[in-house]
């Protein structure tokens, strides 16, 4: 290694060579203000009667001698930089009226003269994005593209038209620009660039784990075999998953490879671990070859555009459910259906609904997703080559307590009760369930466009409403059923329609195109018994569009012990069981409900330490995925119970939801393993 400190000019001309800018290295990305704070250090040094030095920074590169004796500089850190540079003097080539300066720019910095062959005549060479545009501004002085080469290049035009300064002054005062590189010797193992590049990264480079993965793959190769990597794998990679998108990408193929899931901020690292464990059996090559396949997999995960429309209609589910945990698992199915031809199109149709069942069910019934990433990891690491569908569906099947797969006696108390309005994020979940109720038996798909979710019962109740459900019900039958399966549909003429009568939306819904919206006008008034008897028939086609796998038991079966106490974070499924009482502490409590369960907790905890009760509030764990949970505001809730003034809990809530929000408040007192309940027989 050798480091020293140089003048910018004498760096850049001073003999016969090119500086390359890898393929692993990022487009030029300097903005506007990095532009503008360079020219005005220029401008400083001009102001200073060229008495002041400016530091550029430090340039890192490998060297070598390329064809005809030129040095080739591989710039490892520092291209943002160099390469504005030249742009500066692009311009002030330009601008110069001094002919011996101009000649000086252009022969000494900006070109190699006298080079017969055209690839080394221009110095730098920018990625291969920038290329061509960088050529054609440098030999035709075109500056067409939209980049920021020529963005910037302009940039560089107005401030020199608009400086105090003239043209030969700024140039002169690049005299006193200096910086100091480092030369890292090729092939010597203790000068590894690839280390070099992480260490600069970790001191302030923000590149994502996608950026440090490439580099990884490419930097160590000779600079023509890194081209070749990057145009045949890297950028057929790009072009079918957005660099953003990368990340998550390998993330994921980690998953698949190894059944363990990585953090998200050590994608790179796991890469790496997986890539050393295994590099008798793979090189750089063969490791991009996979991931360029899985590549084109993944872009159908995320974009819909596999060959089959069928499981494209499949994939869109997924992306409504906003559930990407799944991904490893449908990654490997997909490598057993394309690549190894284990499966048929048609198995592999049957795999993915039967995934879009179990997670969506679960959904319905309020199970956390956090799980769902170590269940589905399990399972592909699990899998042999034959008969997938019936290893996936066995070991869902046999899943239990937090990890189970919703029966329909669960199921259907929940879907009857859930709050689908505002179930997910933008309504997604609640316009997927609606839209997929109403296609059950439809040839033609719902055009989604202009297309809103309505609430049959307004979400505003006028004098009319309130005589309609109940002068003594409807604040009850609204809080209870307004956001519910049974009293919600689809229509394109929602605003329209408002809060107007029942009879006067029944004009407007016979005459709708969505099935589900036309049948409520088989109904003579609007209730809780019509909206209850509206979600029975709703959940009869629920049931076989997510349909539990045959051959199993409709209800849940969980071996519970009544009359023992279970510590409050046991995982264990107490859907359809009810409390006898809560320990807290030694001291034990009756309790009929889980919400009545969850109220003596607070109440006893609270009295033990207010505070920390109240900091729940500001606790993201407790935000709920509709509503807040712990809150100053009662109206923010739809069952609150009274903590104290000013505090209350969400308490309408399943069983099992309650159950973990109970032992995070447990945790949250350092309680948790002093807490018990006991199940009533």
């Amino acid at each position: 290694m050798e480091a020293r400190k140089i003048k910018l000019l004498e760096f850049i001309g001073n003999g016969k060579k090119t500086f390359n800018i890898p393929v692993y290295q990022r487009n030029y990305d300097w903005k506007e203000e990095q532009c503008q704070k360079l020219f005005e250090d220029i401008q400083n040094i001009v102001k200073s009667d060229y008495e002041i030095e400016h530091f550029l920074g430090t340039v890192v590169f490998v060297s070598s001698k390329s064809e005809m004796n030129f040095n080739e500089y591989i710039l490892i850190d520092g291209q943002q930089r160099i390469t504005s540079i030249m742009l500066l003097l692009k311009v002030l080539h330009e601008k110069i009226t001094n002919e011996n300066y101009k000649e000086e720019i252009w022969e000494e910095y900006l070109i190699n003269k006298r080079v017969p062959e055209e690839n080394l005549r221009i110095r730098l060479k920018p990625v291969e994005s920038d290329g061509m545009p960088y050529k054609k501004l440098i030999e035709e002085n075109d500056v067409s593209s939209d980049g920021n080469l020529c963005k910037n290049y302009k940039l560089f035009e107005k401030l020199i038209e608009e400086s105090d300064y003239s043209a030969e002054e700024i140039y002169k005062s690049l005299d006193k620009i200096e910086l100091v590189y480092i030369q890292l010797e090729k092939g010597k193992k203790s000068e590894n660039p690839q280390m070099i590049f992480e260490s600069l990264n970790s001191t302030g480079l923000s590149l994502t784990q996608g950026d440090l993965i490439r580099n990884y793959l490419l930097m160590n190769h000779e600079y023509e075999k890194q081209k070749m990597l990057y145009k045949n794998f890297w950028l057929e990679i790009e072009k079918k998953i957005t660099n953003e998108k990368i990340s998550d990408f390998v993330r994921d193929y980690l998953t698949m490879k190894n059944g363990a899931i990585s953090n998200k901020n050590k994608v790179y690292e796991d890469f790496k671990k997986y890539i050393k464990q295994n590099d008798e059996n793979m090189d750089e090559e063969g490791i991009l070859e996979e991931l360029k396949t899985y590549s084109e997999y993944y872009s159908w995960f995320l974009n819909g555009d596999s060959p089959n429309e069928k499981i494209n209609q499949k994939l869109e589910e997924f992306r409504y459910l906003r559930n990407t945990t799944v991904y490893p698992l449908i990654l490997s199915v997909f490598e057993d259906t394309y690549s190894y031809k284990n499966i048929t199109e048609n198995e592999l149709l049957d795999i993915l609904n039967l995934l879009i069942s179990y997670i969506f069910r679960r959904s319905v019934c309020g199970y956390t997703t956090n799980s769902l990433n170590k269940i589905f990891a399990s399972i592909v690491t699990s899998l042999e080559s034959k008969e997938i569908y019936n290893q996936i569906e066995k070991n869902l099947m046999n899943k239990s307590r937090k990890s189970i797969f919703p029966r329909d006696e669960e199921f259907k108390a929940e879907f009857m009760k859930c709050n689908f309005y505002n179930k997910g994020t933008g309504h997604d979940f609640c316009i997927y369930t609606l839209r997929s109720l109403d296609n059950l038996k439809n040839k033609e798909q719902i055009d989604m466009k202009n297309i809103t979710i309505e609430h049959i019962m307004p979400q505003t109740l006028n004098s009319e409403w309130k005589i309609e459900l109940g002068s003594n019900k409807f604040e009850q039958i609204h809080s209870e059923y307004l956001n519910t399966i049974g009293n919600l549909t689809l229509t394109g003429y929602n605003p329209e329609l408002s809060n107007k009568s029942f009879e006067l939306k029944k004009d407007s819904y016979k005459d709708s195109n969505i099935k589900i919206t036309r049948e409520i006008v088989d109904y003579d008034s609007w209730k809780d018994t019509e909206i209850k008897d509206r979600a029975e028939k709703l959940f009869e086609k629920a049931k076989r569009i997510w349909k539990l796998p045959q051959g199993y038991d409709n209800k849940n079966i969980d071996n519970l012990e009544y009359g023992r106490n279970y510590l409050i974070g046991s995982d264990i499924n107490i859907t359809g069981k009810k409390p006898s009482k809560i320990i807290i502490s030694g001291n034990e409590y009756s309790v009929n409900s889980w919400k009545e369960l969850l109220e003596k907790l607070c109440i006893e905890l609270y009295e033990i330490e207010p505070q920390l009760l109240k900091e729940l509030i500001y606790n993201p764990s407790f935000k709920g995925k509709e509503r807040e949970i712990v809150t100053l505001n009662k109206e923010k809730l739809r069952v609150p119970i009274k903590i104290d003034e000013n505090l209350y809990i969400e308490s309408n809530l399943n069983s099992n939801a309650i159950l973990n929000y109970a032992n995070m408040i447990a945790t949250e007192y350092d309680l948790e393993e002093e807490i018990f309940f006991v199940l009533r027989k």
